[in-house]
């Protein structure tokens, strides 16, 4: 079942519900490559040079997780505490996105994640924009 198949299934899915799909579908990629990344960064040698890729990697995924939990449930959701959950993920995608930049031309799972961040980045961004 995709993520959109489910959100259709809920009383309250509105028109944009493919919209909302592909920025949680965004979210959750994103989280997932956070905690390979920092996982992968705790096997490398070179692990010492890696501790703020990986604490930056964690405090993504655990943002990401809370805005993938809020952005789930189509309720009634507070459009103020939405919109700030979603300031925070742009900023914390944007940190880790930099951050495994930085190591991306050694470390093949830094890049990945700093693609995964972007984009979620970029979906988060966008739906910021339409709340406001």
């Amino acid at each position: 079942m995709t993520t959109e198949t489910m959100l259709k299934t809920h009383p309250s899915a509105g028109a944009n519900t493919a919209d909302l799909a592909a920025v949680i579908d965004d979210v959750l990629a994103c989280m997932q490559a956070c905690l390979s990344c920092a996982d992968a960064c705790l096997h490398e040698d070179m692990v010492a040079d890696l501790r703020q890729c990986i604490r930056t990697d964690q405090d993504c995924a655990d943002i990401c997780e809370a805005t993938l939990r809020v952005l789930s449930r189509q309720g009634s959701t507070d459009t103020n505490i939405l919109a700030s959950l979603l300031s925070a993920c742009v900023a914390a995608c944007a940190a880790c996105a930099a951050e495994c930049e930085s190591h991306s031309d050694m470390h093949e799972h830094c890049r990945a994640c700093a693609e995964a961040c972007r984009r979620c980045e970029s979906s988060c961004r966008r739906m910021l924009e339409d709340l406001g």
